[in-house]
């Protein structure tokens, strides 16, 4: 059976491969914005995929937003301030014109001083001193540069906003010609001709000219409808625009940053600005305009009072002067807050990201608890600065609510006072007027809450965006008769200093209260562990003393008979610790002459420079004096892999065309083949993020096999031998360095196998930052000092390798049959985990219950609801009390009652609103608090809580976006939303009240409407819901890959791939903006949509009225066209507001889903051993299998081992084997 609410589905891909339809419809398509009625149908039919969605025009796009703010904002900058290629290249941007027009930006604006307050170099004087002598003309202001950029939009949007509102304010003017006309016509009947000559009473014209009004009244309304929703629209693509051009230029930005900036800006700081900060300018975009519409629409407000009560008007408004003072003071007091919580939020977000990073290690040591404690710390400091606004907030919506009404009733007084009748037009005409000077005035607190965060953001964007880069690390000359070319000091930065710095430029009390807590409580946890090691030190030297008595024991030898090599570089590191604190380590007189094709290694203790020389070389150390030269391109093997969220192939391939052939060649020669085919899809499967289900030494051959697939002339290799079997080192070395693709190209290994040492062409010893001896192999054998005790002190493995390679071959020999069975008993598991990353879960269709219901029981309990709903009545109960009284008053209902006593009855009226008013916006607020916090410490706890398959399959960048992103929603945009919201629903149904009261007949208008708007609502929230949604998986996709990027970059940067990872964020960003431009643009569907209904509800209402202007009241039609004409534009934001509920109430359903992750058993149990375990050093396996997680195969197999106190034991077996 057909069911017009379940059509069948639409057919797939919708959008794929085609332009948004927007720029081709037609004039009447774009006004009403029917071009997204394909997109609705389909939403409507099925849940929405990203191939359903249109793509954005070229001039949309992250590259081309992202060069023009760059222009403009760099044009702004001092030289020095200019990224370095601007700077190399001796190409200046293009200056952006000054616009007079900018001025109000620049409450917005970032002072040049935030970066510039330290003193000039040449003359030493500070910098304010310096301005007074000759002005800079930069001024390094980012909010000039977006507002140069984005111009046109930025204006036209606020230029048909003002229309709106001047269309809005204008119309009580018709309302009054109107209920005149009807006053006229009510009292023309109900007099006789004498009458009518005594009072000089004409009589009225006819009903042609209130029907007439009452279309005025409509085109009047719904062409301020049209102006308004096209405004949004345009302002709101507008600020998509800015925050996509803001997050290109910091990601392009962070590929550019030096190793001091690096560490002045954190993964998780810049993670922050791209997910939090640039989200700011989005929706201050279009708001903003209200700071100077607001005032305009006040002036024309008091012009027309004046003209309808005359000068009495002022004195209304001088109260709204009055109560400005204590306004700004609320203003600032949300300002500062914000600046605080800001600060404390960057930090919350670094710290959970370094617990993410290291979440291996912290579940080793069982260091959940302390770091749940820890973050949790920092939440309840960041709330606070939010609850702190809150009461603030609160005040200014009070004082927003009531003072409108005060200012009313001053005026009607000192009318009245004056001399002159109150009629119900005047009345009607004021309230109306002073209505609608309400709504500039409620929403200039919102827009100040806005910008204080927005400037926060600012300031932030623009240090980061002006940070110092990396200068260019070395010179590529082909022609250079050395393959690389080094004379030059290296260092490492500061870290210490960096943190110092960074603290004493934040002047905030309440992070910096949050630094000493966290401090105070590591040291007092490292005294406890100092004790307990102390103790049990001296526990072990006890039983060891026992021991010696009776003779050394089986497997007691002491360590220097066996002759182990710790104590010279223990000796050095207590030696420098002292020097270490000090100042960075550094490489000094760095001096490397190595021609084409050389074989050469580096060598050296642990901590003598190795590593550091390659990092040097890459650019990753800043270089402090002379030049790197290569003559060619570089490739680069780290020491940690950078393992990408990709196939395998993806990963060897890093950017450069397919080519399968050589790719085959490069997996033999890495020893990769093995392990490829032990995997469910050969080179295809995915390999997770950061490689996390291969061996380090699997990770380390798809690393080398990267570089040896690379076009690179050089490759600077960071110790790859170490993480892989001595055979399976010993055939890469044959088949991949000194023969296979490497064979012929320059290669620097950085190694601690120092039986490979001899077949080299070149060998450096490192000690202590320095090159101590260089030379062949043979020469240093004879002639050096360092390196034949190296070889003395590790031992020479020439001898050990040869037996190792002749126990290769017969393992390579025996592992075919191996393999194959393994295969086949593995195969059918491995293919149920071929893709490891999880799919990030997305519901489909409305929003459940259950999912609200466990909000509020986060929030504490359900009565909250209750409570709410109490304050929301008596809210609106009120309101609807002081119109109905309006109406009294001005038909004189009560005759006993003076003009004065009806005033301060109306006054009192008001003022019980702006109780519940300041109550109903705190309580939101609160709410909202309490159960973020609760779901965020329900979450935190279940993520530290979660097995490492969790880990393994789950992004970190997701995992950060659900505890920061989501977050923010759940802290501001849902609270705020539901309340106003219920303060929509509730006027709604007060306004169906009031007209059921007044004229109860009228009342059966809302049935037939109600209907529409019941079919328009769910119509649209069907494809809104679900472009939220995927609006939130992609820009959870976003997170991760910028998190991976950054990650990475040193492998990025050494290999050249900064454009390539421009063109993938950029392709990401393209892709979420998709989602996010068609949520904004259903959105003003609706609006048209549904203002449309409402402006016939207030045709019918005026046709009404001029129908029965004999018989009916004018008061009451006053009362009823009064508040029907406010509540019009309540019911479009009441749907709109629905669905916004919905999208955000998707934050919540993404953070609930990790407070029911699953968890690792308990950490303390019933049947723990006791405190004093273990009392010995024996370990027993009895049948043991094992696997990392369900649907993998089992790495353990029936494992049986039992290792007796005091005994080595070595484990030993080819890759992969367990």
């Amino acid at each position: 059976m057909w069911n017009p609410l379940r059509p069948p589905p639409a057919p797939p891909g919708l959008g794929a491969g085609k332009l948004i339809p927007e720029q081709k419809a037609s004039i009447l398509s774009k006004l009403v914005f029917g071009w997204l009625n394909p997109l609705l149908n389909t939403g409507f039919t099925r849940p929405l995929e990203s191939d359903d969605l249109w793509s954005l025009p070229p001039a949309r796009l992250t590259d081309a937003l992202a060069e023009k703010l760059q222009q403009n904002f760099y044009a702004r900058c001092p030289p020095e301030k200019r990224p370095l290629y601007m700077q190399e290249s001796g190409s200046s941007p293009k200056p952006a014109p000054e616009d007079e027009s900018a001025s109000d930006l620049e409450q917005i604006k970032v002072s040049a001083g935030a970066t510039d307050n330290s003193k000039d170099a040449k003359s030493g004087k500070p910098t304010q001193e310096k301005q007074k002598e000759e002005k800079s003309p930069y001024d390094s202001s980012l909010s000039q540069a977006l507002h140069t950029t984005f111009l046109t939009p930025f204006w036209l949007s606020g230029i048909l906003l003002l229309i709106a509102e001047t269309l809005r304010t204008t119309t009580p003017l018709v309302n009054q010609l109107l209920l005149n006309w009807l006053v006229a016509s009510f009292v023309y009947v109900r007099l006789d001709d004498a009458q009518r000559q005594a009072f000089g009473i004409s009589q009225p014209r006819g009903i042609g000219y209130g029907i007439g009004l009452a279309f005025a009244v409509f085109v009047m309304q719904e062409a301020a409808s049209l102006f308004q929703n096209h405004s949004y629209q345009i302002g709101m693509r507008n600020g998509l625009l800015v925050r996509t051009s803001i997050i290109g230029s910091i990601f392009r930005k962070s590929l550019r940053l030096s190793p001091r900036s690096r560490l002045e800006h954190s993964v998780g700081q810049i993670t922050t600005m791209i997910s939090s900060d640039a989200e700011k300018f989005d929706l201050l975009s279009y708001l903003f305009h209200y700071l100077w519409i607001a005032p305009i629409q006040l002036i024309l407000v008091i012009g027309l009072l004046i003209k309808t009560i005359g000068v009495s008007a002022l004195v209304g408004f001088g109260l709204l002067i009055i109560i400005a003072p204590p306004q700004s003071i609320l203003v600032k007091i949300m300002f500062d807050q914000r600046a605080k919580g800001v600060k404390i939020t960057d930090a919350r977000v670094r710290l959970i990201t370094e617990v993410l990073q290291g979440i291996r290690l912290i579940k080793f040591y069982g260091w959940e608890s302390f770091y749940v404690d820890r973050i949790q710390e920092m939440r309840m400091r960041e709330l606070s600065t939010i609850r702190k606004a809150a009461w603030a907030t609160a005040a200014l919506i009070a004082m927003f609510t009531v003072m409108p009404t005060l200012a009313m009733i001053l005026s009607l007084i000192t009318y009245k006072l004056t001399g002159h009748d109150l009629n119900i037009a005047k009345i009607f005409t004021a309230v109306q007027l002073y209505s609608i000077a309400r709504v500039p005035l409620i929403l200039l607190p919102v827009v100040f809450s806005l910008l204080a965060p927005t400037m926060v953001a600012v300031r932030r964007v623009t240090a980061f965006l002006t940070a110092d880069e990396l200068a260019s690390p070395y010179t590529i000359d082909e022609n250079h008769a050395l393959a690389v070319d080094v004379d030059g000091d290296y260092t490492w930065e500061d870290v210490e200093a960096i943190e110092r710095e960074r603290t004493d430029d934040d002047d905030d009390q309440e992070l910096d209260d949050t630094r000493k807590m966290l401090k105070a409580k590591e040291k007092q946890d490292r005294e406890k562990a100092e004790k307990e090691r102390k103790k049990r030190e001296a526990k072990e030297a006890k039983e060891r003393k026992k021991k010696s008595k009776g003779g050394m024991g089986a497997g007691e030898l002491d360590e220097k008979d066996e002759g182990l090599p710790v104590a010279m570089d223990d000796a050095k590191e207590d030696t420098g610790s002292k020097k270490s604190k000090e100042e960075p380590f550094a490489l000094k007189g760095l001096k490397l002459n190595i021609r084409r094709g050389a074989f050469v290694g580096i060598i050296g203790r642990v901590g003598s420079g190795k590593s550091s020389v390659l990092q040097a070389l890459i650019g990753e150390m800043r270089k402090t004096r002379g030049e790197t030269i290569f003559g060619g391109q570089v490739g680069y093997v780290p020491q940690v892999p950078w393992i990408r969220n990709e196939t395998v192939k993806n990963n060897i391939f890093f950017g450069k065309a397919a080519d399968e052939h050589r790719l085959q060649e490069v997996i033999d020669t890495c020893s990769l083949q093995y392990d490829i085919d032990m995997l469910p899809y050969g080179v295809e499967t995915e390999i997770g993020e950061k490689g996390v289900n291969l061996s380090g030494g699997q990770k380390a051959r798809i690393s080398l096999a990267r570089a040896a697939y690379s076009s690179a002339d050089i490759v600077l290799l960071d110790d790859p031998l170490s993480a892989v079997d001595a055979h399976v080192g010993k055939a890469i070395v044959e088949n991949c360095l000194i023969n296979g693709p490497l064979a012929k190209k320059t290669r620097v290994l950085v190694t601690h196998a120092l039986h490979v040492l001899h077949r080299m062409d070149y060998i450096y010893v490192m000690d202590a930052g320095e090159i101590k001896e260089h030379g062949t192999y043979e020469e240093l054998m004879q002639s050096g000092d360092l390196f034949p005790r190296l070889i003395d002190e590790y031992g020479n493995e020439k001898a050990d390798s040869k037996t190792s390679g002749s126990k290769a071959a017969a393992t390579q020999a025996g592992r075919g049959a191996v393999g194959d069975v393994s295969k086949l008993q593995m195969a059918d598991e491995q293919k149920l985990a071929a893709v490891l990353m999880q799919v990030e879960e997305r519901n489909t269709g409305a929003v459940t219950w259950e999912t609200y219901r466990r909000y509020f029981v986060y929030a504490g309990t359900i009565l909250w609801a209750f409570i709410i709903g109490a304050i929301l009545i008596s809210d609106q109960g009120s309101n609807v009390i002081s119109s109905i009284f309006l109406g009294w008053w001005t038909s004189n209902k009560f005759p006993n009652l003076t003009q004065g006593q009806y005033m301060g009855i109306y006054a009192g009226i008001s003022g019980l609103t702006a109780i519940f008013s300041f109550a109903m916006s705190l309580s939101f607020t609160l709410v909202g608090l309490i159960a973020s916090l609760g779901l965020f410490k329900a979450a935190l706890g279940r993520v530290l809580k979660a097995p490492m398959s969790f880990f393994d399959t789950t992004p970190m960048g997701r995992i950060i976006s659900r505890l920061s992103k989501d977050q923010d929603t759940l802290d501001g945009e849902l609270p705020m939303t539901a309340m106003q919201f219920c303060m929509s629903f509730f006027s709604v149904i007060g306004t169906v009240v009031l007209v059921f009261y007044v004229f109860p007949y009228l009342g059966l208008l809302f049935v037939p409407l109600t209907f529409l708007y019941l079919v328009a609502s769910v119509f649209y929230r069907r494809t809104s819901v679900e472009t939220k949604r995927m609006d939130s998986l992609l820009r959870s996709a976003l997170y991760a890959s910028y998190s991976e990027t950054l990650t990475g970059l040193a492998t990025i940067r050494a290999y050249g791939q900064q454009d390539r990872a421009v063109k993938d964020a950029d392709h990401g960003l393209n892709m979420e903006n998709r989602a996010k431009y068609m949520t904004n643009s259903i959105a003003r569907w609706l609006g048209v949509r549904l203002d449309l209904f409402g402006n016939i509800l207030v045709l019918g209402i005026a046709l009404f009225a001029a129908g029965f202007r004999h018989s009916v009241d004018p008061s009451k039609i006053g009362v009823v066209l009064s508040y029907t004409l406010g509540v019009t534009a309540v019911l479009t934001e009441m749907v709109n507001q629905l669905a916004q509920i919905e999208q955000s109430m998707n934050a919540v359903e993404r953070v609930q889903h990790y407070t029911d992750l699953p968890s690792e058993a308990a950490a303390v149990t019933n049947g723990d051993p006791p405190a004093s375990w273990p009392d010995k050093g024996e370990v027993r396996f009895t049948n043991v299998e094992m696997r990392y997680r369900e649907n993998l195969p089992l790495v353990l197999q029936g494992v049986d081992f039992h290792i007796r106190p005091g005994e080595k034991i070595g484990i030993v077996g080819r890759t992969g084997a367990g």
